[in-house]
């Protein structure tokens, strides 16, 4: 057996997609539109499906995503975009619960 946090607790929302990719960070950028985050953006969802203009986006519950920089810490930690599909540690950033981090493959679990 091995530890898994795939769809914990995941609330998904489907928005109109304006330059959102998938299993990248995205940020709500209007009226039910998500774009991709920009460097040091905080991080509103991750993109799991795409189809047409429509984006299926995870708001709430344990993501995987790839990091840059500093390994983030386990525990509350701010992380934020790096605007180019991954996320960083970034002081003064929203903070999110980490519960693990992959040093050697540079992956976090975060909970949105």
């Amino acid at each position: 057996m091995s530890i898994s946090y795939d769809s914990i607790g995941q609330v998904c929302v489907t928005f109109q997609n304006s330059g959102a990719h998938i299993n990248q960070p995205c940020r709500i950028s209007a009226s039910n539109t998500v774009s991709a985050c920009l460097d040091t953006n905080n991080i509103d969802g991750v993109v799991v499906a795409a189809r047409s203009n429509l984006v299926t986006v995870v708001i709430k519950g344990f993501v995987t995503l790839p990091y840059t920089g500093s390994a983030p810490q386990v525990g509350y930690c701010p992380i934020a975009a790096t605007g180019t599909g991954k996320v960083k540690m970034l002081e003064g950033a929203r903070e999110y619960l980490v519960v693990q981090v992959d040093s050697n493959k540079k992956y976090v679990t975060f909970c949105l």
